[in-house]
């Protein structure tokens, strides 16, 4: 499996006030909705978040999980970073019940506390792979990333764009490989430097 850590335009309108509460709690003035998505050769591109709502329609914030599969990555993403990989047959599904556990557990919104930042860093934190590997400032992932991005260079969101691309495609063709009766004896991953052409050998059963 592998997991990103993505970022889009929160749907509501904070207005000033909203914006210095952000700035105070996590150093970034840009509000900003988290979700993961993650990658596997059952599941090419698995989108998991809480609800934000739908304010024009009334519908505030709340903790409804929304775990979906995509066909296509999603053009509403503004920031993405690329958590890490595992090999455990078991880590989507294990992520996919930590993800309905803490609903279950934190059923009502907490505009401080039970929010999408807290979701998903809870997530990532049930990953072992990912627990000790990950950065942090003061123990926050978020934290680091959002630090981060006041620092971040042109053209770092589309190259993020198109390894997400890389790695959804080959999850999907290893899908597909499979469905197909082949056995992938090599497989080279797609690099971060946005090297595309991923060689797959194989041969028949």
């Amino acid at each position: 499996m592998h997991l990103f850590l993505g970022w889009r335009e929160m749907e509501d309108q904070i207005g000033t006030l909203g914006y210095s509460i952000e700035n105070y709690l996590w150093g970034d003035a840009r509000a900003r909705h988290t979700f993961l998505i993650a990658c596997t050769d059952e599941h090419p591109l698995v989108f998991i978040e809480i609800d934000v709502g739908n304010p024009e329609k009334g519908i505030h914030k709340s903790m409804k999980l929304n775990i979906k599969e995509l066909d296509e990555i999603p053009n509403t993403i503004s920031k993405i970073e690329f958590i890490g990989e595992t090999s455990s047959p078991i880590a989507l599904p294990h992520l996919i019940k930590s993800a309905y556990d803490y609903v279950k557990e934190h059923p009502n919104y907490h505009v401080l506390l039970n929010n999408c930042r807290t979701f998903v860093e809870y997530l990532i934190d049930q990953i072992p792979e990912f627990r000790d590997s990950i950065p942090r400032r003061n123990g926050s992932i978020l934290e680091y990333y959002h630090a981060q991005a006041k620092n971040e260079h042109p053209g770092a969101l589309l190259r993020s764009k198109r390894f997400l691309k890389d790695i959804h495609d080959f999850h999907r063709r290893n899908r597909e490989y499979k469905y197909a009766s082949l056995l992938v004896l090599h497989m080279e991953l797609p690099k971060l430097d946005n090297d595309n052409d991923v060689r797959i050998i194989e041969t028949r059963l």
